[in-house]
């Protein structure tokens, strides 16, 4: 006999403007753990079916933070994923951010550190920063 538990969960699609109301039906096992999305709702597009796989299986956020700067106009440069990473990568991405220091100049889109923990996605400036 099974231990799983079927559960209903309900949150927004945030994939477009339209914020579907999502109703989701899930199995989890006894730890808790995702073991099948059983149905989604709500949604008024694909997208929405997508996502609420996404988000109970491997949740995907952009990471946006800030690099210090040397010789440039300033002390802090902001920088992003230039895709999703998985949430749980976030705290390790941090650790290694944190120790990252760039030199002015750096332009818009500039890769400040390739393939972001092997995950295929670089980190990139969200902004100019000039020598001084």
């Amino acid at each position: 006999m099974s231990d799983n538990v079927t559960e209903t969960l309900q949150f927004n699609c945030t994939t477009c403007p339209s914020e579907c109301l999502l109703t989701v039906e899930v199995e989890r096992s006894a730890d808790g753990a995702v073991v099948e999305v059983r149905s989604v709702t709500g949604n008024s597009c694909p997208r929405g079916d997508k996502f609420a796989h996404q988000e109970l299986t491997c949740p995907m956020r952009v990471l946006t933070t800030t690099v210090a700067v040397s010789g440039g106009d300033e002390v802090l440069l902001p920088v992003r994923t230039a895709e999703a990473i998985p949430l749980e990568l976030h705290a390790q991405a941090m650790d290694l951010i944190r120790g990252l220091e760039v030199k002015a100049p750096i332009r818009m889109s500039d890769v400040v550190l390739p393939n972001l923990l092997d995950t295929g996605t670089d980190l990139i400036a969200s902004m100019d920063i000039d020598p001084v």
